[in-house]
């Protein structure tokens, strides 16, 4: 497996656009063409592409809130097909290193719905971890890269 990211340009938006989550997982997550129609409109919203290989697996957005200047990780998915193969952490990791290197933060945050149970493991497991604050009715996340360990 050789995970990279590629911006969302005019050459692979269709292929993102075709990327789905599971059914039970379509409550979790805003569609990838919602979200790349998002990034045009609120610009510091950047989209890209997992890779594996030239295959495109997932898709993030992320980005640097122009409010308070917090870097947070907006959307993160695996195409159904490649659920359940690593891609999910491989990616979120790849996503961490650009956000860090990209940055230079120290903190990267995120909210996802409390009952995504599968999405939240991945993001614990990673090193985020709960805030006490929510975003609508979603829990706010923080991954302190003082604490990340990148393995």
């Amino acid at each position: 497996m050789t995970i990279i990211l590629k911006e969302i340009t005019i050459e692979n938006f269709v292929d993102a656009i075709k990327l789905e989550v599971k059914e039970e997982q379509r409550n979790f997550v805003a569609s990838n063409a919602t979200s790349i129609a998002q990034s045009k409109f609120q610009a510091f919203l950047e989209c890209y592409g997992i890779y594996d290989g030239e295959k495109m697996v997932g898709f993030s957005a992320f980005g640097k809130n122009p409010k308070d200047d917090t870097i947070w990780l907006v959307r993160h998915m695996v195409d159904k097909n490649f659920q359940g193969k690593g891609y999910g952490k491989s990616g979120l990791k790849a996503v961490i290193k650009h956000l860090k290197n990209k940055y230079s933060c120290s903190e990267i945050y995120l909210d996802v719905a409390e009952d995504n149970e599968i999405a939240t493991s991945l993001y614990v497991k990673t090193g985020f971890k709960l805030t006490g604050k929510k975003n609508e009715h979603s829990p706010i996340y923080k991954l302190d890269l003082a604490e990340y360990a990148e393995d």
